[in-house]
């Protein structure tokens, strides 16, 4: 049976990012300071791994897409759009393993793309993918609501190393930055977080709120797919681009699909943990959805999966 995803291992909450992650679109051009090499014609880094957990909420396993080039309907960055700007600079950047020097720096440095997805009228859905100097990359997926006073956000990022290392302000020990000492070219990965915004108050950190797809597992599910050989969950984001949910699953491995239990579909291929969704005023967790919210992307019918019985038929 033909593998439906691409080999890759989505990694451990606080990393959970693609080996892939650093390459961008060549058509991307370079940040301000020119003068500054950017993760698309340097070599490819290594992820480390996870630091100890900062304060605060754990991340939730993310995308493993971060600065991959985008379709040729995306529309070009040369920074972020200024709301997103304030809004991802008005969070702690130790949600992000970042001191906060360096995250201004990669913040306003970063370059790449937005796609608009239409599906509040007037008020688009946007997917923001961007790279910045020296390894790091960042992600973006808002959600519009029919009140126009409230908008969701999932929000991943990567750091590359050397910029960490480089900082004057010191992390405490066993911080992304003391972990990053030793290896130069290699990055740190936020892991995905999830945040709601309504209008005349602060930006809501809600990642909390969702049940991470490693409790919907149980501990020893998840142990015994590592076992045989299993990615760690990670968000299949296939479908963002047409509803406001993605998924998170394990991937087996190709050679070795897993047994069949609560969780496996496609053959073994696949294990299921939770749908994450918004609402139009929340983000949920879901243990399925009717198929419309699932649909099967144009671009790619070899992911429509016949036997997924965690998307409901009419």
């Amino acid at each position: 049976m033909k593998h439906i995803f691409p080999r890759r291992i989505a990694g451990i909450p606080a990393l959970l990012l693609s080996l892939g992650a650093c390459a961008s679109s060549p058509d991307m051009g370079t940040p301000a300071d020119s003068g500054t090499t950017t993760a698309a014609t340097r070599p490819l880094p290594a992820p480390l791994p996870a630091p100890i957990a900062a304060a605060g909420t754990p991340p939730l396993p993310g995308v493993t897409s971060l600065g991959v080039s985008m379709p040729e309907t995306r529309i070009a960055l040369k920074g972020l759009p200024k709301d997103i700007e304030d809004l991802v600079l008005s969070l702690p950047p130790a949600d992000f393993r970042a001191t906060p020097d360096i995250w201004q720096y990669t913040v306003r440095q970063a370059i790449g793309g937005m796609m608009l997805i239409p599906r509040i009228t007037g008020r688009p859905d946007r997917r923001i993918s961007m790279v910045a100097p020296v390894g790091s990359s960042m992600w973006i997926r808002t959600f519009e609501s029919e009140n126009l006073a409230i908008t969701g956000y999932l929000i991943q990022t990567q750091l590359g190393c050397e910029l960490l290392k480089d900082s004057p302000i010191q992390l405490p020990e066993g911080s992304a930055q003391d972990i990053c000492l030793g290896y130069p070219n290699a990055w740190i990965g936020s892991g995905l977080r999830a945040y709601r915004k309504a209008a005349g108050q602060p930006i809501e950190d809600v990642t909390a709120q969702l049940m991470p797809p490693e409790q919907v597992l149980g501990e020893r599910t998840t142990e015994r797919y590592r076992q045989s050989g299993a990615s760690w969950p990670f968000l299949d984001d296939s479908r963002l681009d047409l509803v406001p949910v993605a998924r998170w699953i394990v991937e087996s491995d190709p050679e070795n699909p897993l047994p069949e239990d609560a969780h496996t579909y496609d053959g073994g291929y696949l294990a299921h943990a939770n749908f994450l969704l918004w609402n139009g005023d929340h983000f949920e967790t879901r243990a399925t959805v009717p198929a419309s919210l699932w649909p099967c992307p144009p671009n790619r019918p070899s992911s429509c999966i016949d036997d997924d019985r965690f998307v409901t038929k009419p």
